[in-house]
């Protein structure tokens, strides 16, 4: 999870395999986190995702603020501070993670609901 690049962390079972099929493989986030060097919540957004990916069909991205996308990010999200963290591309939060609302949200695309 701390590579450039999306890496699937669905925490759910793969389709191609025997056993039940997954209802919301059609359904998962993206999920973009732009980290920052030695960043203590940096760190904890990535261990609460790790966490949530096994409940949650998610894929998750992880960008530096010392590259040019994960840079390029911060100054359009006009992020104060790292971790910024996007939801399919828009904006979630950024400093620590509100794990209970990312919960929340996570279980409305479970349901096929749009974000609100």
């Amino acid at each position: 999870m701390t590579r450039a690049g999306t890496t699937p962390a669905t925490g759910r079972q793969d389709p191609d395999r025997d056993g039940p099929p997954n209802d919301a493989a059609g359904l998962q986030v993206v999920i973009t986190v732009v980290e920052a060097p030695a960043c203590h919540l940096c760190e904890d957004a990535k261990s609460a995702l790790a966490v949530l990916a096994k409940s949650f069909p998610m894929a998750v991205q992880v960008l530096s603020i010392g590259d040019p996308p994960g840079r390029a990010l911060m100054d359009q999200h006009r992020a104060p501070m790292s971790p910024l963290v996007l939801l399919n591309g828009e904006y979630f939060s950024s400093g620590r993670l509100p794990r209970r609302k990312l919960e929340r949200r996570l279980s409305k695309a479970m349901r096929g609901e749009t974000n609100g």
